[in-house]
């Protein structure tokens, strides 16, 4: 099973397109094959269920604002990492995989599908830019769903 894993503020327009991405990604994958969760933000207790048994991957969605060079999905492989911001706001995703390995002795391969948005202001509803990269992300999470399920 892969493990998703979304986190942004619904609240805050472009912020939510992480936090939508794992339902999106569930409803179109086989019963059982995929496990959705959305949160807020990333918690040290998500460290068990990424490193359970039958977790053969995760992927983490998140938004960022586009420009920087970012303007298209970006789908990145993680590696478990320590580093700051242990209990701070922003836990990272490389934290919460050390923290599995750590704690439970299991770290699965781990993605990161990152969506550029434009509007982070407070209101509901994505930018025409997030519901565009947000196609493409469930496109790049579906592949590699069938890539870490050995499909």
């Amino acid at each position: 099973m892969v493990l998703l894993i979304g986190y942004g503020n619904r609240l805050r327009r472009d912020d939510g397109a992480g936090a939508v991405l794992p339902a999106m990604v569930e409803g179109g994958s086989p019963l059982g094959s995929v496990r959705a969760v959305e949160a807020h933000q990333l918690l040290p207790e998500m460290a068990e269920e990424i490193a359970a048994p039958e977790v053969t991957g995760v992927i983490f969605f998140d938004a960022c604002p586009a420009g920087g060079g970012m303007s298209s999905v970006a789908a990145v492989s993680l590696a478990a990492s320590s580093g700051e911001g242990a209990l701070g706001h922003h836990l990272a995703p490389e934290l919460l995989l050390a923290y599995a390995g750590e704690l439970y002795g299991r770290t699965p391969p781990a993605w990161l599908v990152t969506v550029p948005g434009e509007d982070f202001s407070h209101g509901e509803g994505f930018s025409d830019r997030a519901r565009a990269n947000l196609a493409e992300a469930d496109h790049v999470a579906r592949a590699l769903v069938l890539r870490l399920s050995g499909g």
